[in-house]
């Protein structure tokens, strides 16, 4: 891995978050965060100097403060946890860099998801309904939205970030009844 001499503190922020995120924890010797940054900068590559030690504690120590992570000690191993939080943090960050593909031509066929997530799950939903929000599709009903091109893999994706993948339906429909605000919402009259 390429050795990293500056790096912007959000930046670094989200570097450890996202490794942390992606192993689930990292374990350490020692007491505490200065142990914990030398691993990490080790793991990540980073140039062991002191302006990349002191960036990487201010770092871990802001992550833990937000609640993103926790540190758990037991006798013998130290380790730094990402939280149900972090996860969603991580979730929100994957999901605004996310794009759904677009045609220069539409196909004249919807893709319709359509889901009925349960009341347990209820800020699953919501959180799953604001990502198809951004996302910029369209909000046919209560749990139906549309879209005009091929975005299975996307949905998928994003339903399993918040847990509701076996709840989702994706539909390909060549007809909808009434979707003239969908084709105005995404442009399509003159497209096909």
């Amino acid at each position: 891995m390429k050795k990293i001499k500056g790096f912007a503190r959000n930046e670094r922020t989200i570097e450890i978050l996202k490794v942390i995120g992606k192993l689930g924890f990292i374990m350490f010797l020692g007491v505490a965060t200065p142990n914990a940054a030398g691993h990490i900068i080790k793991m990540l590559g980073w140039v062991p100097d002191y302006r990349n030690r002191y960036s990487t504690k201010k770092a871990l120590n802001s992550l833990e403060r937000q609640e993103l992570i926790r540190y758990k000690k037991t006798d013998k191993e130290r380790m730094i946890l990402i939280t149900e939080e972090g996860r969603l943090y991580l979730s929100k960050l994957k999901i605004k860099s996310m794009r759904l593909p677009s045609a220069s031509k539409w196909d004249g066929v919807w893709r319709m998801i359509t889901f009925d997530i349960p009341e347990d799950a209820g800020i699953n939903r919501r959180r799953f309904t604001s990502a198809l929000n951004l996302l910029g599709m369209f909000k046919l009903e209560k749990s139906v939205y549309l879209y005009p091109h091929e975005c299975k893999k996307q949905i998928i994706e994003v339903a399993k970030l918040y847990f509701v993948e076996k709840y989702i339906r994706y539909v390909v429909a060549s007809f909808v009844d009434r979707d003239a605000k969908a084709k105005s919402f995404f442009k399509l009259e003159n497209r096909k």
